[in-house]
């Protein structure tokens, strides 16, 4: 168990030294390229996990709709707005028109699954880039990273020390309620650090919106790690894969980030942090 243990530790202190890094000293487009990078190989492995790897006369538009939103997402003027609604539509046009040139091979399932890959993998991570290109973004984008990997590292060690009864087995056996709980007191204390520090380097903190937002962050993690659970469960597998050591694929390690992005992302264009 510790041994496992250890080689979590040192993949998840690696990628956070490496994170950090990123995010200090790179330039935007360097941070934007990393982010549509693990979007792309977010979108393989899930994907495959639903076993729509299989099919490629849908997989090629997949991916080029893929590439298409994420650099549309940084359009000005509300251009972006309205060429991820044309490249949806289209899309979904061609998935459907696929699914009648190719119909012994290509079904709805594969239709609705290639169409949820897609949010799942691309649109929802690509909030990340969105935080990043905020006011103040190079401080603000340690919000969805702090509210995602705190409440998984809290609710592990918290579950491994006190955890005794299960949150709900039939999705996830080894979370705990005790987990859980010290899922939301860790998140909120380590979103208090931010606060604190961001004071010291001279920023102004609406520490109401900062814990509304942490608690939030905390519950919402969660559901996005469970919610990966069921898709591995209903599909039969362990991981979506196994790119980092002691934690499996990309979107084993990033599944909470997935939900937490966009959350953060609209939280803050509403009820900002930094005043």
């Amino acid at each position: 168990m510790w041994s496992k243990l250890g080689i979590r530790l040192f993949s998840a202190l690696l990628g956070a030294a490496g994170l950090v890094c990123l995010i200090l000293f790179a330039p935007v487009w360097a941070f934007n390229l990393v982010v549509a990078a693990a979007s792309v190989i977010s979108l393989y492995e899930i994907s495959k996990a639903l076993g729509l790897n299989k099919k490629p006369q849908t997989e090629i538009i997949k991916y080029i709709a893929a590439l298409a939103i994420f650099y549309s997402l940084f359009f000005e003027d509300g251009a972006g707005a309205k060429t991820i609604a044309f490249i949806f539509t289209s899309y979904v046009m061609l998935l459907m028109i696929f699914s009648v040139i190719f119909n012994k091979t290509v079904k709805f399932s594969d239709v609705t699954g290639s169409l949820f890959a897609l949010f799942y993998g691309v649109v929802f991570l690509a909030h990340i880039s969105l935080i990043r290109g905020m006011e103040n973004g190079r401080v603000l984008i340690f919000l969805p990273l702090l509210g995602a990997w705190m409440p998984d590292t809290f609710a592990y060690f918290s579950g491994l020390l006190f955890g005794k009864h299960k949150l709900i087995p039939s999705v996830s056996p080894k979370k705990t309620v005790e987990g859980a709980i010290g899922a939301v007191i860790g998140c909120v204390l380590m979103f208090l650090v931010f606060g604190f520090i961001a004071e010291k380097l001279s920023f102004n903190i609406n520490y109401v919106n900062l814990i509304i937002l942490s608690v939030i962050s905390s519950v919402l993690a969660q559901f996005g790690d469970l919610s990966a659970s069921i898709i591995k469960r209903n599909f039969g597998i362990k991981d979506f894969g196994n790119l980092i050591p002691g934690h499996g694929g990309i979107l084993d390690r990033i599944d909470s980030l997935i939900f937490i992005a966009p959350l953060c992302y609209y939280f803050l264009l509403v009820m900002p942090v930094i005043c």
